[in-house]
C-alpha cells in the first residue's frame, strides 16, 4: 500500500469515533485536576481546618455510657462532618474530570474498544507497543514528572533551609500554617508544570492522531467508491433513469395536441387543458435522434406536426417537460394551437 500521505476525510473520522478513536489527552485531564485540587485546597484550608477543631469538642464531650444507639448518632455525626470537609475537594476533582474529558471528546458511547480483538494476543504486536514511540514517550513523561517534582521539592527545601529550625520557637498553630504554606507553593509550582506538560502531551496526542488517520491513494479511491459507488454501476443507473424517463415522456407524447419541430434537429410536444393548467405546457421534446422518435410517434398517434423553426429552439431551450410555456411565447403558441383546433374541427366536420 502507498505511503499514507492525505488528511483524514469526515468518513473516515466519523468511522474512526465510532470505534472508540477520539482525540485526548489524559495528562490534560490530570494536571486540571491536580490545579484544581491546589486551588480549593487554598481557598478551602481555613474552613477545614476550622470544621475539624470544632469536631475535636464534639469527641470529647460525648457520655461515656455507650449504647447502640449512641453509636450509630456519633458515626452518622462523623461521617457528616467529614463530607463537609472534604466534600467541596471531590466536588471540583469530579467536576473538572468530566469537563475536561467532555471538552476533549463531547460525548460519546461505544462499544467498540470492548469487542475482542485477535490482534491484540498476538506477541509481536505487544512487542511492537512495548517499545514503540508512544511507549517511550509515556516512559519520558513519567520521568519528567519524577524529575519536576524532584526538583520543585529540593528548591522548596532549599529555600526554607534556614527557616526550618526556626520552627520549633512558634506554636503548633504557627508552624502548621508555615507548613502549610509551603506545602502549597510546592503544589501550584507542581501543578503549573504539569500543565505545561500537559499541553505538550496534548500537542503530541493531536499529532499521532492525525498522523494515524491519514489515509493512502488507494484508500480514498476505496472509500469513494463506497460513498459515490462505482463509477460504471453508476454510469449504468444513469442510463437506466434516462430510458425509463424516455419511455414515460414517449408516453405522454398521446396526449400532445401538436409538435412543433425544427424541421429535423429539435420537437416539442405541446399539450393545452384548460382543467390540469392555466397555459399550455410541453409533455414531451428532443433533439436529433429523440427528436426523430418524436415525429414518427406523433404520426402514428395521429397528432399535427407544425415546422416553425423559432419557436421549437425557443420552447426547447427555455421549457422543461411538464412546464408551462412563458408569457413572452404566449402569442406563438397560442397561433399553433388556434390552427391545430381550426383544423381539428374541420376534420370531424368532413368525417
Amino acid at each position: 500500500m502507498s505511503e499514507k500521505q492525505f488528511p483524514a476525510t469526515p468518513k473516515r473520522r466519523q468511522e474512526a469515533r465510532k470505534k472508540g478513536q477520539v482525540l485526548k489527552s489524559q495528562e490534560l485531564v490530570s494536571a486540571l485536576m491536580l490545579l484544581g485540587f491546589v486551588a480549593v485546597l487554598k481557598f478551602w484550608l481555613p474552613a477545614m481546618l476550622g470544621r475539624m477543631q470544632s469536631l475535636f469538642p464534639y469527641v470529647w464531650g460525648l457520655p461515656t455510657d455507650w449504647t447502640g444507639r449512641t453509636v450509630a448518632s456519633l458515626m452518622l455525626n462523623l461521617l457528616w462532618f467529614s463530607v463537609q470537609i472534604i466534600a467541596p475537594i471531590f466536588g471540583v476533582a469530579i467536576l473538572i474530570g468530566v469537563a475536561g474529558n467532555y471538552l476533549q471528546v463531547r460525548f460519546l458511547f461505544t462499544l467498540e474498544p470492548l469487542k475482542p480483538d485477535l490482534s491484540r494476543m498476538n506477541p509481536m504486536n505487544g512487542l511492537k507497543r512495548m517499545f514503540g514511540v508512544r511507549a517511550w514517550v509515556e516512559l519520558a513523561k513519567s520521568l519528567f514528572k519524577v524529575i519536576l517534582i524532584g526538583y520543585f521539592l529540593y528548591a522548596s527545601i532549599r529555600d526554607n533551609f534556614r527557616v526550618f529550625p526556626a520552627l520549633q520557637q512558634l506554636s503548633v498553630g504557627q508552624g502548621a500554617v508555615f507548613l502549610g504554606q509551603a506545602i502549597l507553593d510546592l503544589g501550584w509550582r507542581i501543578a503549573i508544570a504539569f500543565l505545561v506538560l500537559a499541553v505538550a502531551d496534548f500537542l503530541y496526542q493531536w499529532w499521532e492522531f492525525e498522523k494515524n488517520l491519514r489515509m493512502s491513494q488507494e484508500e480514498l479511491k476505496e472509500e469513494f467508491k463506497q460513498t459515490e459507488g462505482n463509477p460504471q454501476l453508476r454510469s449504468e443507473i444513469k442510463k437506466r433513469q434516462r430510458a425509463i424517463a424516455m419511455r414515460r415522456m414517449m408516453q405522454d407524447l398521446k396526449q400532445a395536441d401538436v409538435v412543433v419541430t425544427n424541421p429535423t434537429h429539435y420537437a416539442v410536444a405541446l399539450r393545452y387543458e384548460p382543467k390540469e393548467k392555466s397555459a399550455p405546457y410541453v409533455v414531451a421534446k428532443g433533439q436529433d435522434e429523440v427528436a426523430k422518435r418524436i415525429r414518427e410517434l406523433a404520426r402514428e398517434y395521429d397528432i399535427l406536426v407544425m415546422e416553425n423553426k423559432p419557436l421549437a429552439r425557443a420552447l426547447y431551450s427555455q421549457v422543461e417537460i411538464g412546464q408551462i410555456v412563458p408569457a413572452d411565447l404566449y402569442k406563438a403558441v397560442a397561433e399553433v394551437l388556434a390552427f391545430v383546433y381550426r383544423l381539428k374541427k374541420k376534420r370531424r366536420a368532413i368525417y
